[in-house]
């Protein structure tokens, strides 16, 4: 099928008036977000200078850090994993939690988890614009949440 440019321009604007359209919630006091005309706020909303997120450290005989992968945490994917870490951080039970995982890396055998000693459930806050920008991706500060010492048999 052919258009007249007559055609394809009033159908061109219409698509760019379409996809633009939701800028307009970016200024209504209850945005709607609904797809697939959406204003995106997981982009626009403004967010702090650090953000905090739940992880699990290991520490060697020397005490040489090393980030424990997510997949001793849980089962599932990685951002599911990261809730589960982050509901049993924010509960009662981060130091059961935490032992659960130290027993799961104390039944590798291959460095560096045969060589850890200790784990620790922390809270990391890391600053967002130097950790993608500058690629400066050590915390700015961390809080730790529980600790459980490895032991071995």
């Amino acid at each position: 099928m052919k258009y007249s440019q007559k055609q394809a321009m009033l159908i061109s604007f219409t698509i760019l008036a379409l996809v633009l359209s939701p800028i307009v919630e970016n200024w209504a006091s209850k945005p709607k977000d609904n797809f697939p005309f959406s204003y995106y706020p997981m982009f626009s909303k403004k967010r702090k200078a650090t953000y905090g997120v739940y992880y699990f450290v290991g520490y060697d005989t020397n005490q040489n850090r090393h980030i424990i992968p997510y997949k001793f945490a849980g089962t599932g994917g990685f951002n599911q994993v990261r809730r589960q870490i982050k509901k049993a951080a924010r509960s009662n039970k981060a130091s059961e939690y935490t032992q659960k995982v130290a027993e799961r890396i104390a039944l590798k055998n291959n460095y560096p988890y045969s060589q850890l000693e200790r784990i620790e459930l922390v809270k990391g806050y890391y600053h967002l614009e130097k950790y993608f920008s500058k690629k400066d991706t050590l915390p700015v500060h961390e809080r730790k949440i529980a600790f459980y010492k490895i032991e071995r048999r």
